[in-house]
């Protein structure tokens, strides 16, 4: 028992530290980009926007949504859901949160089989360590389980969330690789905006490694959006459609 004591937490402190290198990862890259204007003046919602109509996704309805979970696309409604921050600023951080939640819009068939499947993990992950841990307390209190082996309970349930959070990470890398052709032709004259938008880009597919770690925050403070009554409105606007300035 010691011995697979010891090796169940060396398995939970690699988690641990995967997952916050995600999170500071995709920070980093993200503060750097949000330094960047992005080319023509077009916000994180018009670029998405654009995405989806040059994709022929035009089912897609594109919100703001303010909440704990958001920048977050629901493959049953077809909505994707964008926080005011990433809607409404024209940087390249902008650019990439929006543009990589609106390419699983374009994923259909066994892709949106894998999506969905990927969505639930996350929620897993999310909400999962902290009602494990809730659990586990209540039982070790009342004495119907042993603090060792409710200890040793969470450890391995926290491995099997991280694994399928991992796991699940090609539907992530799949959506970014779909937004390819798309900046080939909206930045061809912007080759340095392009290598800081990939950059900020490739930390999308493995910022969500981390979600574990801020489970308390999410199971206590949020819900999935559109699931609440602040559910957000749909309010039709008239959108300009800039094109980057080509020289």
């Amino acid at each position: 028992m010691p011995l697979a004591l010891i090796i169940l937490a060396v398995v939970v402190l690699l988690s641990v530290i995967a997952g916050r290198h995600a999170i500071q990862r995709a920070s980093a890259a993200l503060s750097r980009a949000h330094q960047q204007a992005a080319p023509g003046g077009l916000t994180g919602r018009e670029v998405a926007e654009r995405y989806l109509r040059e994709q022929g996704l035009t089912d897609v309805e594109v919100l703001t949504h303010r909440g704990v979970v958001t920048d977050y696309f629901d493959p049953r409604r077809r909505r994707l859901f964008l926080s005011k921050r990433v809607a409404d600023q024209a940087t390249l951080a902008a650019w990439a949160v929006a543009l990589h939640e609106a390419a699983h819009a374009s994923q259909t068939g066994s892709a949106l089989g894998d999506l969905k499947w990927r969505q639930s993990c996350i929620r897993m992950c999310r909400y999962g360590p902290t009602l494990v841990a809730l659990l586990l307390a209540v039982a070790t209190v009342m004495k119907v389980m042993p603090a060792r082996i409710a200890i040793l309970a969470f450890g391995v349930l926290w491995v099997i969330f991280f694994l399928l959070n991992a796991g699940t990470l090609a539907i992530e890398w799949n959506a970014t690789q779909r937004l390819r052709p798309f900046l080939d032709h909206l930045l061809q004259a912007h080759p340095h905006e392009r290598e800081e938008l990939d950059r900020a880009l490739a930390t999308m597919a493995t910022r969500e490694l981390g979600d574990q770690l801020a489970s308390p925050r999410y199971f206590f403070l949020s819900a999935l959006p559109g699931t609440t009554t602040l559910r957000p409105r749909s309010v039709p606007e008239e959108k300009k459609d800039p094109k980057p300035n080509s020289h």
